[in-house]
């Protein structure tokens, strides 16, 4: 799996508070636009890709594809958190190019829609009717 990018806020959203790693409701969107550490910090921040295929773009309360982050555990002072279960994109028709899958908190409204971090593809990928797409469960990132 591509390794997973904080922005620069992640640290202070996390100590604000903004977001509960293992109750808020996540959803990934997908761009086709670099995200920047230093300035892609909400979903309003976010290139997406266009509506179609099967994908939805993300509003504040639907869209994106949801993600469950209920694998946290603990070793010593760090804690790991990941997905609990494999996330799979169907094209019902063309979808793309994306490159980017950007993990964003639905449940904040203020800020609305903290980005929680990204992983980069490497290559922009197309998809047609029938492609699938699996974002695959496990760890994400480290706290401590």
């Amino acid at each position: 799996m591509a390794t997973f990018t904080r922005p620069n806020i992640f640290s202070l959203n996390l100590c604000n508070k903004v977001f509960d790693l293992d109750s808020d409701t996540f959803r990934w969107v997908l761009s086709n636009t670099a995200p920047v550490a230093g300035t892609t910090n909400l979903l309003g921040d976010i290139t997406q890709i266009g509506t179609a295929g099967g994908y939805t773009n993300m509003t504040d309360g639907a869209g994106g594809l949801l993600a469950t982050m209920a694998a946290l555990s603990q070793t010593g002072a760090s804690t790991n958190v990941g997905m609990s279960a494999n996330i799979v994109l169907t094209a019902s028709g063309a979808i793309g190019p994306f490159r980017y899958l950007i993990l964003v908190d639905d449940t904040p409204s203020s800020p609305l829609n903290p980005v929680i971090g990204w992983l980069d593809h490497g290559s922009a990928v197309s998809m047609v009717a029938t492609d699938t797409y699996t974002i695959p469960l496990g760890n994400l990132l480290v706290v401590g």
